[in-house]
């Protein structure tokens, strides 16, 4: 088992993976009646309270810092402040350490090993369903690990082998459709499923396909750069079957209680909150659309309006930028972070569409996303228009990141005196210290390092 790597990833991963990097978010989940066991000991947990803990994993990866600091480098977030927010906008302090426990809980802690114990279970007792979901969010979490590092260990990580090997990155993305796949066949087999001890959708099949069929599709974007376009075919025969309604979207859930708050609702209230703030390049995006979204990212700034703050050049004055805090989702603890919605399937399907047939055939997704939010239709879109809208679309989410290496869209400058936006993290220290087959990337030079899937940066 993967806990054989090391004992400190297990004992990061146990303290850290849910705790901190979920800053307490899901905590309260965690002491409800049914959960009170050890969600990350296999041999002390039934396999719903395992499933609980899972789901706070993954929760915690895609809330977590890491999300701040993708925020910033794509700029719809900015960092001020001279602390160490305004220092990783600048790309600085990001080092080996900086996400340690975020790696290791793509295996502990929550991560493969637990759903692997959850799919284990579940096929033994005949519950194709539970199973289902706990390969979809597989393909989630080591999905969410590929994008970010690239090769990592997949095959290996949870047998008995203490020194996994690190897969190739493009090897996991075809891996990862094969367990989709398999979800989806899964998902329509018998059983009774999680119930309520599933927190994202309460155990229903037909949400949980759909989701899967939009990770398939988010998926194969993922390698069009390096495999080519081919794979946009492959993205819209997926996304055809995604999520159908804003109703089925993937979201984060929690409530205004202390313990169950969203993270970036949380980060606001602690002393570093102030620091993070709008980012220019998005603000700027907003404000020409008129888009009606700008209240619930933001606040307004000392001058009564909207403004971000401008990293390529440092220099904005304090009363043009606007907070995080004081928007919608930040003043409401409650606010359910999306994660996999209706609007990126659509999106998908507006960018494979007009790849591969142009404007008129991407239009209607396009603008069948704009009216939800109450914009006008663009009769004959542009690529730019396209990825515009996903950009405002996939706020505080890190897959707005990836769509940033595809796409090169918006067109963003490095931060100020800097060469070019980062295109991945230096892998976890711990995992690098111990096993003898992870790549040691520490001294790397952070701007030249690039996985396989994005061989081009941006700058």
């Amino acid at each position: 088992m993967r806990l054989k790597i090391s004992a400190a990833t297990s004992r990061l991963a146990a303290g850290l993976a849910v705790a901190a990097i979920t800053l307490g978010a899901c905590r309260g989940f965690l002491e409800a009646d049914k959960s009170v066991a050890d969600p990350n000991n296999p041999t002390a947990a039934a396999t719903n309270q395992l499933l609980v803990g899972a789901s706070a994993n993954l929760m915690g990866l895609e809330e977590s810092s890491m999300a701040m600091i993708v925020c910033q480098w794509v700029q719809q977030c900015g960092g001020v402040g001279g602390r160490f927010v305004e220092q990783q906008a600048q790309y600085v302090g990001v080092n080996s350490d900086s996400f340690d426990a975020t790696f290791s809980s793509l295996y502990t802690g929550g991560g493969l090993i637990q759903l692997r114990e959850i799919q284990s279970r579940a096929d033994k007792a005949g519950d194709k369903v539970t199973k289902g979901i706990a390969e979809v969010m597989e393909a989630m979490v080591i999905g969410f690990g590929a994008d970010i590092w690239g090769d990592i260990p997949y095959r290996e990580a949870a047998g008995d082998n203490p020194m996994p090997a690190f897969d190739p990155q493009m090897q996991i993305y075809d891996d990862l459709q094969g367990v989709l796949d398999k979800a989806i066949t899964d998902l329509a087999g018998g059983g009774n499923g999680p119930g309520a001890a599933d927190l994202f959708y309460g155990g229903d099949k037909a949400k949980w396909t759909e989701l899967a069929n939009t990770i398939k599709a988010r998926l194969y974007l993922h390698t069009v750069e390096k495999l080519g376009n081919a794979q946009y075919a492959k993205a819209i025969a997926a996304a055809q079957k995604g999520i159908s309604t804003p109703n089925n979207d993937f979201k984060d859930p929690h409530t205004d209680a202390t313990t169950e708050r969203n993270m970036w609702a949380q980060f606001q209230l602690s002393s570093f909150g102030q620091d993070l703030v709008a980012g220019k390049p998005l603000v700027d995006i907003m404000k020409a659309q008129d888009d009606p979204r700008l209240s619930e990212y933001f606040g307004k700034n000392p001058s009564g309006g909207y403004g971000g703050y401008d990293q390529a050049l440092a220099n904005t004055p304090p009363d043009q930028i606007s907070p995080i805090a004081g928007s919608d989702r930040a003043s409401n603890g409650g606010f359910s972070i999306p994660i996999v919605t209706f609007d990126e399937n659509q999106l998908i399907l507006a960018e494979a569409s007009f790849v591969t047939s142009g404007a008129s055939a991407a239009a209607p997704f396009l603008n069948r996303v704009r009216a939800l939010h109450g914009k006008p239709a663009i009769g004959s879109p542009t690529l730019q228009d396209i990825m515009y809208e996903k950009y405002i679309t996939t706020f505080e989410n890190p897959e707005a990141w990836n769509d940033y290496k595809r796409t090169c869209l918006p067109s963003l400058r490095p931060a100020l005196n800097k060469s070019a936006i980062p295109g991945r993290f230096y892998y976890g220290s711990t995992e690098t210290q111990t096993n003898s087959n992870a790549p040691d990337d520490s001294g790397l030079n952070l701007f030249a390092m690039r996985n396989a899937n994005d061989p081009n940066s941006c700058r």
